[in-house]
């Protein structure tokens, strides 16, 4: 589980990814959509909430999944 703390203070925790959110964000249309999914998947919120987010928030939020992703090897 990774903390990423938001420009509001809140703390999100984000959950490392499984299969299953995988194989359900490949369903998805273009990169953006699918870790938009990942992202409000992992972290119990909805993808609406992800989207109203300021892009530095963003930006951590997806750094941390690709942190999780490149530890499990699935990116490089």
């Amino acid at each position: 589980m990774k903390e990423i703390t938001l420009e509001n203070g809140e703390i999100l925790q984000m959950q490392e990814p499984t299969v299953r959110v995988l194989k359900n964000a490949d369903k998805k249309e273009g990169e953006m959509e699918k870790a938009i999914y990942m992202i409000a998947t992992l972290t119990n919120k909805t993808e609406q909430e992800i989207e109203a987010l300021g892009l530095k928030d963003y930006m951590s939020l997806q750094k941390a999944l690709q942190d999780f992703l490149v530890e499990a090897g699935v990116t490089a």
